[in-house]
């Protein structure tokens, strides 16, 4: 493994650690935008676990995290932190809650590693290839693909996000759980043929687009007529099927890699 990688499935399964001590124990619940957008210990316990280890190690790289925000870096190097997608699972005891930990330098993935701590299923990209630990089922055959489908808190992004939840829905069977991290796993596993993100930030997607691009998908980025970005990740065939359909009805554009 590279330095890189190295670096970030241990500070994952670092802040894994961190998430699983908070969660045996009382902690406080903080509103950030609304009902749904959550904060605890736990997130900024995880996010203070790798901020600090990136001091340490790597004081010239840039770094965005969700708690903390941006620190300006310059060795072209830039890691996209959340250290907990999928809070409100958390708070709720559903399991469906992870570390996301990507390092980019431009446009190319140096390191992916995504740490589920309520059951240890992880994925991380190990000499440049993906590799871990998940137990899921494979996908369902032929014409039944599983979609999922991430919805934003913005309120005018969020109407848009129903309506492709609808159209999506009347072709696929779609899934959700609250956690980009987590769904983006199980496509990267093959439990799910595809992801659509509709504005959400880097932090939720960076390391699992990762994983999924070195699975072989495919990641394609757009723009609704709103200017609201759509990602949409996975099997190749799947995800094209689902650009053509979105932008029959949504007028999107854009590009993809």
């Amino acid at each position: 493994m590279t330095e890189i990688e190295t670096l970030a499935i241990t500070m994952a399964r670092q802040a894994a650690a961190e998430i699983n001590a908070v969660a045996r124990r009382t902690y406080r619940i903080r509103q950030k935008t609304g009902a749904h957008d959550l904060l605890t210990e736990a997130d900024l316990r995880a996010e203070s676990v790798i901020t600090g280890r990136l001091r340490q190690a790597r004081p010239g790289d840039a770094v965005i995290a969700e708690e903390s925000g941006y620190r300006a870096g310059h060795t072209g190097v830039t890691w996209i932190v959340d250290p907990l997608d999928g809070t409100a699972n958390f708070v709720r005891a559903s399991p469906h809650y992870a570390v996301s930990v990507a390092a980019v330098s431009g446009t190319r993935s140096l390191a992916a590693a995504i740490v589920r701590p309520a059951d240890g299923q992880w994925m991380a990209l190990l000499d440049g290839s993906p590799d871990g630990h998940c137990t899921d089922a494979p996908p369902l055959a032929g014409d039944a693909a599983r979609v999922a489908v991430a919805l934003p808190y913005g309120a005018e992004e969020l109407d848009e996000a129903h309506a492709i939840l609808g159209l999506v829905g009347r072709r696929y069977e779609v899934a959700r759980t609250g956690s980009a991290a987590c769904d983006l796993l199980r496509v990267a596993t093959g439990a799910l043929h595809a992801h659509i993100a509709v504005s959400l930030p880097w932090w939720d997607t960076a390391a699992g687009h990762a994983l999924v691009r070195a699975r072989g998908g495919t990641v394609l980025h757009r723009r609704s007529r709103r200017h609201t970005r759509i990602d949409i990740s996975g099997r190749p065939d799947v995800v094209h099927d689902l650009a053509r359909l979105l932008a029959e009805h949504h007028k999107l554009s854009g590009g993809g890699r």
